[in-house]
């Protein structure tokens, strides 16, 4: 398996597929691809995994993102959004998503927790927005998919403190992701 395997494969199974179902299309070939992990990991070998959604993403279309995502133990993301739909396959560690629902007033409220592990798919509908950490002693390594050129979108990211909303901006980011990471859980849970 290749980058250019995986690109195919994605591309292909959202191409004929009307976009109210293409997310459907690539959760199967995430849980086609469970049974070689090692594959897919390998073939991502090259990048990092870190250092922003710039330096994560191997594709981009407008219908269409592929990231390899890499949280080292002791990460936590600020509660966030990606503007779209996202597919998780988990490849290597383990992850605790915080999932929440955004209120009208841009408020949030905390709904559930979702543990993950190598070989776990977890999909979020467009409207959700998470906190992703690392839960294991080793990096939590994963296949990210997004319906869309998720560095294109709107976005909105929340301040991991005050839970104020704002909109996405990575110059900021980095600085709300060190605070959240230094909490001692996510907000509101």
């Amino acid at each position: 398996m290749n980058v250019a395997d995986l690109v195919t494969r994605f591309s292909t199974a959202v191409a004929d597929q009307p976009e109210e179902y293409a997310h459907k299309a690539v959760v199967q070939v995430m849980n086609d691809l469970k049974s070689d992990l090692k594959g897919v990991e390998n073939a991502l070998d090259y990048l990092t995994g870190s250092g922003g959604n710039a330096l994560q993403a191997f594709y981009r279309a407008p219908n269409l993102s592929l990231l390899k995502v890499r949280f080292p133990d002791g990460r936590r993301t600020p509660p966030h959004n990606h503007g779209t739909w996202a597919a998780i396959l988990v490849l290597a560690g383990s992850e605790r998503n915080s999932l929440y629902t955004r209120n009208d007033d841009g408020s949030l409220t905390y709904e559930r927790s979702v543990d993950l592990e190598a070989g776990s798919v977890f999909f979020m509908p467009a409207r959700a927005v998470h906190v992703a950490e690392c839960t294991s002693d080793t990096p939590a390594l994963g296949l990210h998919v997004y319906g869309a050129n998720v560095l294109g979108v709107e976005r909105q990211m929340w301040d991991p403190d005050t839970v104020a909303e704002h909109p996405l901006d990575w110059s900021k980011y980095e600085g709300f992701a060190q605070r959240a990471s230094a909490a001692s859980k996510a907000p509101l849970t």
